[in-house]
């Protein structure tokens, strides 16, 4: 909670710092080169520029491939002049021989392009040219879908890849249009997809178990949207009533409060899992007090200790994974992230089991000794399971259960090498330890001012990112030496230290360790 209100607001304000800075820099580029006469087909479009993208197409002496990619971002001019809402542009390529159907370096037509930033006039330009609005791109998105990205998402993209800036009122508006005409459109592919499906349908040869894996997909997708649809709803809004009246007495600190999903507004960062604790604690408090009204404890019951939890801990997971990426791209890897104040249930849930897995080990004693001894195998599960679970993100049924298992087996494995390799005390690897959460606390402002500092340079981007990665843990060490360790803040994040002790003072009551 503290850090809710300190380290949360400093990110917060390194980023207004960063995103201006970078707005800077790329003003004074642009300046720079508006001065000059654009040398490329794709600058040109950029610009809005027709005639001179008109000299381009025109040149004889050495032709265009009006379908050839941007080197930089692998965008086929079409894609560039529907992002950047040039109509006119895009009808003079399209005349010119520029092939509607194409794809860029993500298997995305220039409509995703187009509806990405609402570009009313472009996307009757593509339907007016038959282009197929039901492609899916690499994250299996549609046009539609890129309608529908956030703001913040909206903003980073449309920066990257040099759009002026942005109204996001406009952008809206020209959203809904989209949908609108997006929903009208009906292309011969879609048809014949449909045809084929339902003579599929009646063939006497369909695979059974197919069908019946579709069902489940279908059932499973009208799950996950009926539960975003409720994730996302108002109920979950903070209301602050405001009077239409002009009072002269003061309204308070509520007068002016703008309304904030309690489950998607940021508040909390990357110090979430902090506040899923704050859950996770007092939700165990309170079952292990009602189990003892019950004469029993979490400790008495066999089905909580190992390894009788494993057997239904792991597979129990795979209930919350499939609902994993509801609130984003159907492409998706790994959990999600809850910011707000309410955590979205299927992530709490998920946690919880692994948060009850710890518990497990806790209170199992010598039987969490051989926990992982089987590591090597663990590891090598995991290595298996992490090309499947890639390879599959498509579809949410089936990816589910490599991620669930590649989660898992990470436990597993790490839990036994570190127990092979790292179990004797280290008075280095104790420090690491307890600077390691000041360093995650931090780490951010820190990492994007570096980063913010050495985008200008002319280095490769690995260097760069070597030279970030390094600085900032080296400053943030002696910070942690300095002002954390041996300080109140130290005593918060791991407990009292002493200047003449590296290694935690406590150590005698460490198992197989003497004073």
């Amino acid at each position: 909670l503290l850090g809710t209100v300190t380290i949360v607001p400093l990110d917060t304000y390194v980023g207004q710092w960063a995103t201006n800075y970078g707005k800077r820099i790329t003003e004074k580029k642009q300046s720079a080169k508006s001065k000059e006469k654009p040398d490329n087909l794709y600058d040109a479009i950029r610009r809005s520029d027709f005639l001179t993208v008109k000299s381009f197409l025109d040149k004889k002496k050495k032709k265009i491939d009006i379908n050839a990619p941007d080197p930089e971002f692998k965008m086929p001019p079409l894609h560039i002049a529907a992002l950047f809402g040039k109509t006119k542009v895009a009808e003079l390529l399209l005349n010119r021989g520029a092939n509607v159907q194409q794809r860029d370096d993500g298997n995305r037509t220039a409509l995703h392009s187009a509806a990405f930033l609402g570009r009313v006039g472009v996307v009757k330009l593509l339907l007016d040219r038959g282009i197929d609005v039901s492609v899916r791109g690499d994250d299996d998105d549609t046009a539609m879908d890129s309608t529908n990205a956030d703001w913040e998402m909206t903003q980073g993209i449309a920066s990257w890849l040099r759009v002026p800036e942005l109204d996001q009122k406009r952008v809206e508006s020209g959203r809904e249009r989209v949908r609108n005409l997006l929903r009208e459109a009906r292309t011969p592919s879609q048809q014949d997809s449909s045809n084929s499906e339902n003579s599929v349908d009646t063939s006497q040869d369909k695979d059974a178990g197919t069908l019946q894996q579709s069902r489940f997909k279908q059932t499973l997708e009208a799950i996950r949207s009926g539960y975003a649809g409720w994730l996302k709803s108002d109920r979950f809004k903070t209301a602050f009533k405001k009077s239409d009246k002009k009072e002269s007495r003061d309204q308070g600190i509520f007068g002016n409060l703008k309304p904030r999903h309690l489950i998607f507004s940021r508040v909390f960062d990357h110090l979430w899992f902090l506040w899923f604790l704050c859950w996770l604690i007092p939700l165990f408090v309170c079952a292990e007090s009602l189990l003892r009204c019950f004469g029993t404890s979490v400790v008495k019951i066999r089905l909580f200790q190992l390894n009788a939890s494993i057997w239904w801990m792991v597979p129990v997971t795979l209930l919350p994974q499939l609902l994993m990426g509801t609130m984003t791209p159907r492409m998706h890897f790994g959990p999600d992230t809850s910011l707000g104040i309410l955590p979205q249930p299927h992530l709490l849930v998920y946690y919880a089991i692994f948060f009850g897995f710890g518990m497990s080990v806790f209170i199992s004693g010598e039987k969490a000794d051989r926990l992982g001894r089987w590591w090597p195998w663990h590891l090598l599960g995991a290595c298996l399971c992490f090309p499947a679970a890639l390879a599959t993100m498509a579809n949410p049924v089936v990816t589910a259960i490599p991620q669930m298992l590649f989660a898992w087996l990470m436990c597993f494995g790490f839990i036994g090498m570190f127990r092979r390799w790292c179990s004797s005390e280290s008075s280095v690897m104790r420090y690491v330890s307890d600077s390691s959460y000041w360093l995650y606390l931090m780490h951010i402002p820190l990492v994007i001012t570096l980063a913010c500092l050495m985008q200008t340079w002319k280095l490769p981007i690995f260097l760069k990112l070597m030279m970030i990665c390094a600085g900032a843990t080296l400053i943030l060490l002696v910070t942690y030496q300095l002002f954390v360790r041996y300080t109140w803040i130290g005593r918060m994040l791991h407990g009292p230290r002493d200047r003449g002790d590296l290694i935690h003072r406590h150590r005698e009551s460490m198992p197989g360790t003497s004073a």
